[in-house]
């Protein structure tokens, strides 16, 4: 699909049945909806404002009342995955209800031959009868006991499908929740790193003698550079519950360390560093950018930097919204391109981890 028809499959999504949407952010729930940069979001709705496929837009792509498509939404055949995911619950007894409630999971099945669909939908009834015995037991467990012997499928299914089909999804928790920190007994200050490889690079610099050094264990070989980033803003809402691999040093705690007064952030100069910063910010207030973006920085500068396609791994960022004033700066220089954090020398990694973005910060962008 062009720009064009991505936007209006993202307004009918959007609209969900309803006859017009409020015109405020349009563009960036359109971007996100559609996987588009915003800027192209806005050029795409202008060009159908011109062509009155939708209304309340301006020619620049600004919406400035409702908005609403003139063309109908596609009639949508029901999907084969559905149909043989309904069949299967239907074979193996499932009540009407129960039918209903799992039915949200049939896209996330494609690719399962119809004997498989009838074990999961027997193995989803033979937990739910189950569950009270197994409440604690890790999701990974409970998933290869019941579902086909794989540890990750229950996790794959949408948690308000089997909520709504009684199975208490929260009752089992997750991975182990654990961290990897380096550094001192009293750190001067606490990195937080998106990283693992850039972790590495920081101990190897020396910084754990002062510093204090976190970064989330990456759970397989092949986990995404962001989702480590990911992992490290949920962990902070559950700093009693994480496990320490302390890597050099004596750090103290995890709790203590996310409390510690100068703590800073350093991850990719992308759209999902800064995403990930904006989120972490949000639990740990006293947070700050870290000053070993500005190599970051002067590499983009001198042309050392690269696009959001699919040989980067980053072809699927969002917009970089939200984000605190201290890393503002940093904004217009990753819209189109980013520079990861592995390309620092120890000597900058070492030079500069004590400090924020603010306190080195003497460039003009």
């Amino acid at each position: 699909m062009n720009h064009e028809e991505k936007v209006i499959a993202a307004l009918h999504s959007l609209m969900a049945g309803q006859g017009f949407l409020q015109g405020k952010g349009l563009a960036g729930r359109v971007a996100e909806k559609a996987s588009l940069h915003i800027l192209d979001a806005k050029i795409a709705l202008g060009k159908l404002a011109r062509q009155n496929i939708v209304t309340g837009v301006s020619l620049q792509g600004e919406a400035f009342s409702r908005v609403s498509v003139t063309l109908a939404p596609p009639v949508m055949q029901t999907p084969l995955s559905l149909l043989r995911w309904h069949e299967a619950m239907v074979f193996c007894g499932l009540a009407d209800g129960d039918i209903l409630a799992l039915s949200a999971c049939h896209d996330r099945l494609q690719g399962f031959c119809d004997a498989d669909l009838r074990k999961l939908a027997q193995g989803l009834s033979a937990l739910r009868e189950a569950q009270a015995q197994l409440k604690g037991v890790p999701l990974f467990v409970v998933s290869a006991k019941y579902l086909l012997g794989s540890s990750k499928l229950l996790g794959c299914l949408p948690p308000g499908a089997l909520r709504a089909f009684g199975i208490a999804f929260d009752s089992f928790p997750g991975a182990v929740p654990q961290i990897i920190t380096a550094g001192p007994g009293d750190p001067q200050a606490v990195v937080l790193i998106e990283n693992p490889h850039a972790f590495e690079e920081a101990v190897a610099a020396g910084c754990a003698q002062s510093l204090a050094l976190v970064v989330t264990f990456g759970y397989g070989l092949s986990r995404s550079g962001e989702a480590y980033g990911n992992s490290l803003s949920e962990s902070v809402e559950k700093a009693n519950q994480l496990i320490p691999l302390v890597r050099a040093g004596h750090p103290p705690s995890p709790k203590t360390l996310f409390m510690h007064p100068r703590i800073f952030f350093w991850g990719d100069l992308d759209r999902e560093g800064l995403r990930i910063y904006a989120s972490l910010r949000n639990r740990i207030p006293a947070l700050r950018a870290s000053a070993l973006y500005l190599p970051m920085v002067e590499a983009m500068q001198k042309g050392m930097s690269h696009a959001y396609v699919k040989a980067t791994a980053k072809e699927n960022q969002g917009t970089a919204q939200h984000i605190p004033d201290d890393a503002q700066c940093l904004v217009p220089l990753c819209k189109e391109r980013g520079v990861d954090q592995e390309i620092l020398s120890r000597a900058d990694i070492f030079s500069l981890a004590s400090y924020s973005l603010e306190e080195k910060n003497n460039w003009q962008y």
